[in-house]
């Protein structure tokens, strides 16, 4: 077997494993370097087994390998087909381990073929197709990671040790949109203080070298509160991790409506959810009768129901109960006057 075909079969199905592009690439490849016809992969790990093959694979060929879906195989098979050729298969059988999938791996032959060579495409072709499915799962759980922190009420970041900064949530962009203490520039989380700035990057420092979080305050404009920064990079991972994580609290930033939530957790009628959303944005009831063009009394007694649903007694314990009941970023709900 020629090592530098060997190389390459290797390389082919890495590339295709990692790229965007399918697998037909290295299945002409993989056909070429074995002088065969065509060529062609089963992966058993898909719900109907996908069946995958170069555009040269005639109809026979690929009507018998479908027929092999079901079949199991202890080394390499070979098979005449009824209008010429043999089909010469191996089942890579891999769901034990992690680092190669289930797949069935088929060439078709009108002589002689470097056994040992197919053996390892087969088995560079279960290894491609694992990578991939680990590629994949790996993104679709980086994408939930990404859309749940989006719901966190705080902004998050994360920086290494210059300030560079990305993975950025909802809530910090909305941050630094403001750039009223906090903003990037070149890419970098920039301060409006330099001394803030200062003691940003010593805090990030600090923590990638594993010596825990840091808290930070950053003086904003107008006379709004500091951004509270609290910087964290697990003790345990830091020395092994160049990025820390930064939340970013703004004491001023009002809780997010969480009408869905108070719902489920409170049983709130459609009046109630209003009442309890004027609440937590700080109106007070005639605010509130007004927007919705109704009397103060239907208000009031509207609000009482509320508080027995709630069990609490006043409009300090509703909305600090409503506040404690929403633990994740809302976007405003739609609001309609209702009697």
């Amino acid at each position: 077997m020629s090592r530098d075909a060997r190389l390459l079969g290797f390389e082919v199905w890495m590339d295709a494993a990692m790229g965007e592009a399918g697998w037909t690439g290295a299945l002409e490849i993989s056909r070429d370097l074995l002088k065969a016809r065509a060529a062609l992969i089963i992966d058993h790990g898909q719900d109907l087994d996908a069946l995958i093959y170069d555009g040269r694979a005639p109809a026979a060929f690929v009507d018998y390998c479908r027929a092999l879906t079901t079949r199991r195989s202890s080394g390499i098979q070979d098979g005449e087909l009824a209008d010429g050729g043999r089909a010469v298969w191996i089942r890579v059988e891999g769901r034990a381990e992690q680092s190669i999938s289930d797949i069935t791996f088929a060439i078709l032959a009108d002589g002689a073929i470097d056994l040992a060579l197919f053996a390892e495409l087969a088995m560079a072709a279960a290894r491609a197709v694992a990578a991939r499915a680990r590629l994949a799962s790996t993104q679709s759980l980086s994408a939930l990671i990404n859309a749940a922190f989006d719901h966190v009420p705080f902004g998050v970041a994360t920086a290494d040790a210059q300030g560079s900064v990305s993975d950025i949530n909802e809530a910090c962009r909305a941050v630094l949109a403001r750039a009223d203490g906090l903003s990037v520039q070149a890419g970098k989380l920039t301060c409006r203080q330099p001394d803030d700035q200062r003691a940003l990057l010593s805090a990030i420092r600090t923590s990638l070298d594993g010596e825990g979080a840091r808290v930070v305050r950053v003086a904003r404009g107008g006379g709004a509160q500091p951004y509270v920064i609290r910087v964290l990079c697990p003790r345990e991972h830091a020395i092994q991790r160049n990025h820390c994580m930064l939340m970013i609290i703004d004491p001023d930033d009002q809780p997010s409506p969480g009408a869905e939530i108070w719902r489920a957790m409170f049983d709130l009628t459609e009046c109630e959810l209003i009442i309890a959303e004027g609440l937590v944005a700080g109106r007070r009831i005639t605010d509130i009768a007004t927007e919705r063009g109704v009397s103060i009394e239907t208000v009031r007694t509207q609000t009482k129901r509320m508080f027995e649903r709630l069990n609490v007694t006043s409009q300090v314990e509703a909305t600090a109960r409503l506040c404690r009941s929403t633990p994740f970023r809302a976007g405003v709900r739609a609001r309609r006057a209702a009697a």
